[in-house]
């Protein structure tokens, strides 16, 4: 169902910050500030609710689902950290990222702008040996780099090998410069494609299945 008319934008800004929330871009008083995925991700999630507890395992789910990161704990951390340093934040004396002990974090800061609704759960996966991925609303970045949401230890994948944009439009993969190519049902992506329910996506040597759903036949299935 699309977006109805007069949704609340995805640019919010803060200080002197803003973060776009469906290109994953952070920038300060207009120039980009160099951010990985999974931190953006976890700014992401407290400027949905900010003033509010993200717990730990929130983040979990959002970022590393169906146990694709096994070290959770420290690459959340590890995250954390990441933020605090793009936006010279501090955990001891906050003005944007709150910890709260063994609990989670809270965005504290003031912000301008609200994010989108999120859609009660993703609406594309990919499946690939048995396991099932979701992908969420915004950019998937697939490659041999551990600090990206899909995350491929093969050599013939490149460190940042593909990207897939979903949106309400559906889902889009696109190339990013990989040596060996990105491949769907064996034609090579040069440009954007949209992808579609059953695709066979090849980056390197991994396979990938995409699987397109509703809300409304997964309830129909769990009934």
């Amino acid at each position: 169902m699309g977006r109805a008319q007069g949704a609340t934008p995805s640019l919010i800004r803060f200080g002197t910050f803003e973060a776009d929330l469906t290109t994953g871009e952070l920038r300060r008083r207009g120039a980009r500030v160099a951010l990985q995925e999974q931190p953006f991700q976890v700014l992401a999630a407290l400027l949905e609710r900010p003033g509010t507890l993200v717990s730990r395992e929130d983040l979990r789910a959002r970022i590393w689902p169906d146990a694709v990161f096994v070290d959770f704990e420290h690459g959340l951390n590890k995250a954390v950290s990441k933020l605090r340093r793009a936006l010279g934040d501090s955990a001891d004396n906050p003005r944007f990222v709150e910890t709260l002990a063994r609990r989670g974090y809270r965005f504290v800061a003031p912000v301008e702008g609200r994010a989108p609704a999120r859609s009660a759960g993703p609406r594309f996966r990919v499946v690939s040996e048995g396991r099932a991925v979701a992908l969420p609303d915004g950019e998937t970045v697939i490659g041999r780099d551990p600090d990206v949401r899909l995350s491929v230890d093969a050599r013939s994948v490149s460190r940042r090998h593909a990207r897939i944009v979903v949106s309400e439009a559906g889902a889009v993969i696109e190339d990013l410069g990989s040596k060996n190519g990105t491949f769907v049902n064996g034609q090579r992506v040069t440009v954007p494609r949209t992808l579609q329910d059953k695709d066979e996506i090849r980056v390197g040597a991994a396979i990938f299945v995409v699987r397109a759903y509703t809300e409304a036949s997964t309830q129909t299935q769990a009934g």
